[in-house]
């Protein structure tokens, strides 16, 4: 029996399959009707992972979340030591069971170790007949236990190597993407889904440095309102904090227990996942500085995955925020070449064609005084004025060749509200009334913009909506912003930071905001953000 067993483990290279069968066939070696398999954290502070035998899918969900480790199960993390019992309830250890738990009597543990550290504990519980597990059961057991520490090696191995390829795999098709010129949103979209599959998540995203603020440029999940994120600035301080450490934190919270951050369960929230479980922040850091954070996250309260795969995850951000540097250099590079370009044809036009011009006219000046007919003495003056108007108009564009080329505020509100289309699933439409361009003041220029991506970004997430309107107005008297949305309109409950974030870029500029939800019997929402006209003239 023990050489089957040992068999059976070690035929299968998958981790999860691999700890099913160990505690599978340890039941059946020693006749026992319970047995579970707990993998330890990496801090050895308690269990990450259980895995059954002998129980019903129905109990399983009756007896609530898997164990964590203490009481009689947590003896053998502290002394990783095979263990005997006749009686579970006769321990002084012993803190009893929990609600819905079946009863159980007799006891047999013994630790797994993978490469001489210990990796987990196999439990065994009620052997066969109501009788005690004997020495001889012991004996198998910790011989089974041996070949099962060589066979999850094994599986940890492959799956190290497995993810590892898939790692490499989605950074190298980014790379290639981002170097060919794909737009940059679309390079963003295909590193969040490559991390989401090698990490084997539910959802990851990736939020960028944006006029001093982290926004969600890009995510990918599995639920299909993973894509409502893009677009949500992380204004709490928490983010920032992370993002500039340079170190990735590892959130994990159970059901009961308070959320580890309230930003974090919003953010899984908003993209369908519940608000506990395990979330992974990871700065994507070039040299000494970060450039963004890439946010993992898993709806297994309890999977291991998180742990194997961070220090994978940490490399894989690290290489991407590399590969986007690395892109932006080469269009920098490019928009370099293409000035350098612009100044020697300036050079070329004011050395060489105006020169000609000018000499030219100065030879048709002096014909003219020569001229003793009327009508040739004017048709050369009127040469030499034309050539005047040519000169001045090489002039003029020998300035515009020398003027860096920068997107007008229309231009970016425009970039804006179309990267919007596949959050929402349609595209909103843009109205620009008045001259926005001739807003000159920076600040107001950023909280415009930040405007409108945080009121398309609630949309996105709670509205439900069909259309949505965007109206930019810049009059004598005023600078606004109108939001209109068809959807189901604004909750009596919930989150509101966002309005707080609109509510502040207003007053700061001695403005309001309005929100009129529902705007009509059918329900949508109107938001009106409104600021003086004297404050975006001002100096910020």
């Amino acid at each position: 029996m023990l050489l089957g067993a040992v068999l059976d483990v070690s035929s299968d290279l998958d981790l999860h399959e691999v700890l099913t069968r160990i505690v599978r066939s340890a039941c059946a070696m020693v006749g026992a009707h319970y047995g579970a398999l707990g993998v330890l954290r990496p801090d050895h502070q308690g269990l990450m992972e259980f895995v059954t035998d002998g129980l019903a899918p129905e109990q399983v969900r009756d007896v609530g979340h898997s164990p964590i480790g203490a009481g009689i199960l947590g003896l053998l993390i502290t002394d990783p030591r095979p263990l005997r019992l006749a009686n579970l309830a006769d321990h002084p250890a012993a803190t009893g069971m929990p609600p819905n738990h079946p009863a159980m009597t007799s006891f047999l543990g013994t630790p797994i170790r993978v490469r001489g550290e210990v990796f987990g504990n196999l439990y065994l519980t009620d052997k066969v007949g109501g009788l005690e597990f004997s020495e001889d059961d012991e004996v198998l057991i910790v011989a089974l236990a041996a070949a099962a520490g060589m066979a999850i090696d094994n599986a940890l191995m492959f799956e190290a190597a497995r993810r590892q390829q898939q790692w490499s795999a989605a950074l190298g098709e980014m790379g290639r993407a981002l170097m060919s010129g794909l737009d940059p949103r679309e390079a963003l979209a295909m590193l969040a889904e490559g991390a989401l599959h090698a990490a084997e998540a539910q959802l990851a995203a990736i939020a960028l440095l944006v006029d001093g603020e982290l926004v969600v440029e890009a995510a990918w999940g599995l639920d299909a309102h993973a894509g409502s994120i893009v677009g949500t600035p992380l204004s709490e301080p928490h983010w920032m904090t992370v993002f500039e450490s340079g170190e990735p934190l590892l959130l994990q919270s159970r059901k009961g227990e308070s959320a580890a951050e309230s930003a974090t369960a919003a953010l899984r929230a908003a993209g369908g996942l519940p608000d506990h479980g395990q979330t992974a922040l990871v700065p994507m850091t070039v040299g000494s500085g970060s450039i963004g954070l890439l946010v993992v996250a898993w709806d297994d309260e309890a999977a291991h995955v998180p742990y194997d795969v961070s220090g994978p995850l940490k490399q894989y951000a690290d290489q991407a925020a590399v590969t986007l540097t690395a892109a932006s250099a080469q269009e920098d590079r490019a928009r370099m070449g293409v000035l350098e370009e612009r100044e020697r044809i300036a050079r070329d036009m004011h050395d060489v064609v105006i020169q000609r011009l000018f000499a030219t006219g100065l030879g048709l000046q002096s014909a003219a005084r020569l001229a003793s007919h009327p009508f040739v003495q004017g048709h050369l003056i009127e040469a030499v004025d034309e050539l005047d108007l040519a000169i001045k108009d090489i002039r003029r564009m020998i300035f515009a060749l020398h003027q860096a080329e920068v997107d007008s505020l229309t231009e970016e509100l425009t970039e804006l509200v179309a990267g919007f289309e596949q959050p929402l699933g349609f595209a909103p439409v843009l109205h620009v009334l008045g001259s926005p361009d001739e807003v000159g003041n920076e600040v107001i220029r950023l909280d415009l913009l930040a405007v409108v991506r945080e009121a398309l970004s609630n949309v996105a997430r709670h509205a439900q909506a069909r259309t949505v309107d965007v109206e930019v107005a810049v009059a004598d008297g005023s600078v606004q912003v109108t939001v209109e949305d068809d959807g189901r309109g604004m909750a009596d409950t919930g989150r509101r930071s966002g309005l707080a974030n609109l509510t502040e870029r207003a007053v700061r500029h001695a403005g309001a905001l309005v929100v009129e939800s529902p705007t009509d019997e059918r329900g949508g929402t109107r938001l009106i953000w409104r600021i003086p006209r004297s404050s975006a003239d001002s100096v910020a």
